[in-house]
């Protein structure tokens, strides 16, 4: 009995690690499969990008051209380049990820004018881009990694992490953008989403 007994406790013992590895596979392959597939699929984003730009170009659109200098207080970025911010890291973000040639050059280091009519062009070809280059973005591309160091809370992003914190920071600053609409009295448009 103490035979059988010992060779049933080793094999249970056995079986153990075994189902823990097998497990922790599964769990692996799960995790791997789970970041392939997304919450939304590709149509659905890209609709979701052109409620965006739609709603951004109509913030964009809220503010007159005498106020696109407006910053509420010092440290801020004047309500034009905020715009000018929302379509240069389009622009440049999504050259990066995809490597398709964008229909403007964007350098971080130099803006361009953020007057009205340069900053709503620039927006609006922005968000064309965006939604010309997302179709086409391939696997390779959501999966390939970047580190970015200012980015704190995710210094080395996937392609897919990247697109989605395009998407957060365009609503992030068309945000402060609504709030510089109301210091100025100008209801800014409904929410569209």
């Amino acid at each position: 009995m103490t035979s059988t007994f010992s060779a049933q406790s080793t094999i249970s013992a056995m079986k153990k690690p075994l189902l823990f590895t097998l497990l922790l596979l599964a769990a692996n392959v799960f995790a791997q499969s789970s970041k392939s597939n997304s919450v939304l699929d590709m149509p659905e984003f890209i609709h979701d990008w052109e409620i965006s730009k739609q709603f951004t170009l109509d913030v964009a659109n809220a503010m007159p051209a005498e106020f696109y200098d407006f910053k509420p207080n010092p440290d801020e970025m004047s309500f034009g380049q905020q715009i000018v911010h929302i379509a240069g890291a389009n622009i440049f973000r999504f050259h990066e990820i995809t490597g398709i040639e964008p229909p403007v050059k964007f350098d971080p280091a130099h803006p361009p004018a953020a007057d009205k009519q340069s900053a709503t062009k620039l927006l609006q070809q922005s968000f064309d881009y965006v939604l010309s280059a997302l179709p086409q973005i391939t696997p390779e591309q959501l999966k390939h990694t970047w580190h970015i160091a200012s980015w704190k809370g995710r210094p080395d992003p996937d392609g897919r992490a990247m697109i989605m914190n395009m998407f957060v920071h365009t609503a992030h600053h068309r945000a402060q953008c609504e709030v510089y609409l109301r210091v100025k009295g100008i209801k800014p448009p409904d929410y569209t989403f």
